[in-house]
């Protein structure tokens, strides 16, 4: 069970420190279509009116039921816009789009152009950019014309990051609150995915890296203007990271931050922003922490208190996963800075003293509570990674990613 639960963890460590929880390559889930309505004094808890989608692959099957099997209404084309209440099926069908693998349920959708076809969509295949009240919801028209620029550009050829920059850059340069929003999160979805289905890590692997390369890149000093083909990532949205010895290219949240921070709403800025920051000092380096448990914990509780106050964000789900996710390193450690000693089973002092800090800094955070109950259940074992601590993470893990 450690093994496992370590294995976990480093996983985790390395797809958050790249790529951000979030990442882009998990599914769609229903928790992440909405969004917070602050702009126009809407409540935060109050449920979206209307959701809005934009579709990430070809001919996809707009079906009279939620199954595969169910009969075709339409198809839509890649970079459509649809539009839905928030009705999600009960079941969950396998599926691999663009050869990634999902497990997803369906969303009952209607389109928004032509024939007014209504149907159920397959939930990987849809990309959230808006959920909340009608009447602030983003322009459509201008919307879907950014999508479907993006749909067509090809994710292989470095030079097309430059060109979605340039388009949002000419053509959103006053678009402010839910438009800037969807302008947001359709440029850095598309960045990601040349990052994550592109060549990029062909275009560097040619590159003789010095020491100092590797230490500048991992310090975030590197001078991205050093060797032409780093120059030229750097005009088309990326930057540098390091890890296990290798160079990769990510994409660079400083330059969606320039173009972003003063015209999205208060929570995607805030978004935004901690994002950037997380990405600039990940934390994480081969399996391991490399900043202090106290400053995890400072994230931790962002996540918990963002979470608690944009109940409805458009990326919620992947939100909510920063917080689980930072909240189980605190508890568990991470495969190569483990929460106890592998030989005496002791639990780690220096995870001890932080556990103590979290509650006396952060009392009535949920943070807190999992904490306190962790410490109990080792403290009723003599402070010692027994069977039972780790049933008690187990536990923790399953309820906490459900």
């Amino acid at each position: 069970m450690k093994t496992t639960l370590n294995l976990l963890l480093f996983c985790l460590a390395g797809t958050f420190a790249s790529c951000g929880a979030s990442s882009e390559n998990t599914p769609v889930t229903p928790q992440e279509m909405a969004t917070s309505g602050q702009q126009s004094g809407v409540p935060q808890s109050a449920p979206p009116q209307i959701y809005i989608y934009v579709t990430e692959v070809d001919k996809l099957n707009l079906r009279e039921q939620p199954s595969k099997s169910a009969k075709v209404i339409a198809q839509l084309a890649a970079g459509d816009l649809v539009e839905g209440t928030g009705e999600i099926s009960s079941n969950k069908e396998e599926a691999t789009l663009r050869g990634i693998p999902y497990y997803e349920p369906y969303i009952k959708v209607a389109a928004t152009t032509g024939a007014a076809a209504s149907g159920w969509a397959y939930g990987g295949a849809l990309k959230p950019v808006y959920a909340g009240p009608i009447n602030i919801r983003p322009d459509l028209e201008r919307v879907r014309a950014l999508s479907k620029f993006l749909s067509t550009l090809d994710t292989k050829q470095l030079e097309n990051g430059s060109k979605a920059i340039g388009y949002v850059s000419s053509n959103f340069s006053s678009a402010s609150g839910s438009l800037a929003d969807a302008a947001f999160l359709l440029l850095e979805h598309f960045l990601f995915r040349m990052e994550t289905e592109g060549n990029l890590y062909d275009v560097l692997g040619a590159t003789a890296w010095s020491e100092q390369d590797i230490s500048d890149i991992y310090e975030d000093r590197f001078n991205m203007n050093k060797y032409p083909v780093t120059k030229k990532m750097a005009g088309n949205g990326f930057r540098l990271a390091t890890g296990e010895g290798m160079v990769f290219p990510v994409t660079d949240w400083v330059k969606l931050a320039e173009i972003f921070e003063t015209r999205v709403t208060p929570p995607m800025k805030e978004y935004i922003m901690e994002n950037m920051a997380e990405r600039r000092e990940s934390g994480f380096e081969d399996g391991g922490i490399t900043i202090g448990l106290d400053k995890l914990a400072e994230r931790a509780i962002f996540w918990e208190n963002f979470n608690d106050r944009n109940p409805y964000f458009v990326r919620a789900a992947e939100t909510a996963e920063n917080e689980r996710w930072l909240t189980l390193v605190l508890l568990n450690g991470s495969d190569n800075t483990p929460a106890y000693d592998f030989e005496t089973k002791a639990a780690n002092d220096d995870f001890k003293n932080n556990w103590n800090l979290i509650i006396q800094k952060y009392p009535g955070s949920a943070l807190a509570t999992n904490v306190k109950a962790l410490m109990d259940v080792y403290a009723a074992n003599g402070w010692k990674r027994t069977p039972k601590v780790e049933e008690f993470l187990s536990k923790f893990s399953q309820t906490e990613g459900e």
